[in-house]
């Protein structure tokens, strides 16, 4: 047994302490095998000494005797040699319990420690009366962050037999407003254990599919002129007969909005029963009327601001787009702002980094950033049916694609319709017809408990 003491002089006493606790934790040093690509464009690996794992911090539990690290170091640290910090209250002094035996040793930070499985420490007070034991455990990625990995979901015949559809999430349910050229079907699956779809039974007019929004976790949808709610997709209620809008166009946290027949954007605060004008920045013929899709979310760390970005196409002003259809507006939710225009993203000839236009072209976001699917190019695009999976980090200016996000191995790119919607697990849903596909995935990083 090692006892602390400080001595000055014969004459001095020697004060020993019944505390025996860890007071502070952290990494200091450890091997990282990082994968990169050679010149040649060759996978490759190197060994990188990194200190950076110093800032990831570590939870001491005092009660539970445990000490461990919330944030998870990065796929490819060798456990095995790691060189970590530590203080002790009082003078105390810590053992480290060997992996293969009782045995414990001198917890020495100049030596490097094998975390590979947790570790016993046992930390003795100077006075040599109490001892406290913690479990240290060093958490390490088992998979890489950027990875997107996809699962497929059994077939549907539901979903085979539609011509064009839109999927929503609702509380919990992935609900696909499909049509099969005569109606509207409304199929739902639980999107936490569901494993097929199942029809509702309810129906509602041809193009209603495309003709729906989520607000403040209500499906709204026009049907035959009626704007309707429903909680379930399967009971509604009607909100008007006669709405100032004839198309829905997207939501946010305090309105949904939708476009006149005369291609003005009102909003709606109050569910859908009363209309006020919203401002655009351009001609409303410039707005999407087929294959429309939103995304809406907080802008920047402004809690109080959110940003709309409106998608589709529109063949009834040129059929010779090579891009599709943006619009933006951004929202400050507060008593004191000033409301901002909707913006029209007007590509030109001297545009570069454009979203394609694509048919059945659906964009969600997910990881921050905006993600476009979509089928073959239109008209005057002339680009491969879903082949490729097309990002946006700046809120939909400029799209590029990246090498680890693709379509899934065995995707059906012969369907002619998709639809695509995320859920409150952030995994991004598509569901094909033609064959009924059904896949859902997310990039790795977005599964980690933080």
């Amino acid at each position: 047994m090692f006892m602390a003491s400080c001595l000055n002089s014969d004459n001095d006493t020697v004060t020993y302490y019944d505390d025996a606790a860890i007071t502070a934790f952290s990494l200091s040093n450890a091997k990282i095998t990082r994968h990169t690509k050679s010149s040649t464009g060759e996978d490759s690996t190197y060994i990188e000494i990194s200190s950076n794992v110093a800032n990831y911090p570590f939870v001491i539990d005092q009660i539970k005797g445990e000490i461990y690290n919330v944030d998870s170091l990065p796929l490819g640290t060798d456990p095995t040699k790691i060189l970590c910090n530590y203080s002790t209250k009082n003078n105390s002094y810590a053992g480290i319990k060997s992996l293969k035996s009782d045995s414990i040793a001198y917890f020495n930070t100049a030596d490097s420690i094998d975390f590979s499985s947790p570790r016993e420490v046992s930390v003795y007070s100077s006075s040599g009366v109490n001892v406290k034991k913690y479990k240290i455990t060093v958490n390490i990625h088992k998979e890489k962050a950027d990875s997107f990995v996809w699962k497929q979901m059994p077939d549907s015949r539901e979903l085979a037999s539609l011509q064009d559809m839109k999927a929503y999430n609702l509380n919990g349910e992935i609900v696909v407003l499909g049509t099969d050229g005569q109606k509207t079907r409304v199929l739902t699956i639980n999107a936490s254990n569901g494993r097929t779809f199942t029809d509702t039974g309810i129906t509602l007019e041809t193009n209603s599919y495309n003709n729906a929004v989520v607000f403040n976790n209500e499906l709204y949808v026009i049907d035959n002129g009626t704007l309707k709610t429903s909680k379930d997709a399967k009971s509604y209620d009607i909100v008007t007969d006669s709405p100032e809008v004839i198309q829905l166009l997207a939501a946010s946290s305090k309105a949904i909005y939708g476009k006149t027949a005369e291609n003005i954007i009102f909003y709606s605060t109050d569910k859908g029963k009363t209309w006020i004008e919203d401002t655009m920045d351009s001609d409303g013929k410039n707005l999407p009327t087929e294959d429309i899709s939103y995304t809406c979310y907080q802008y920047g760390k402004n809690k109080d601001e959110e940003t709309i970005v409106l998608f589709g196409i529109r063949p009834e002003i040129s059929t010779m787009d090579n891009t599709a259809t943006i619009w933006r507006k951004i929202i400050e939710n507060n008593d004191y702002s000033e409301g901002n225009e909707w913006t029209y993203i007007n590509y030109d000839s001297k545009s570069k980094k454009t979203l394609p236009r694509l048919e059945n072209l659906n964009v969600v976001r997910h990881n921050d950033m905006l993600m476009a699917l979509g089928g073959k190019g239109l008209d005057g695009c002339y680009v491969g049916a879903f082949s490729k999976i097309y990002i946006s980090y700046d809120h939909g200016y400029s799209w590029n694609s990246l090498d680890y996000i693709t379509y899934p191995y065995g995707f059906d790119k012969s369907a002619s319709a998709v639809s695509v919607c995320t859920d409150s697990d952030n995994y991004i849903w598509i569901m094909l017809n033609h064959t009924g596909q059904v896949w859902k995935g997310r990039i790795n990083k977005m599964s980690w408990n933080r």
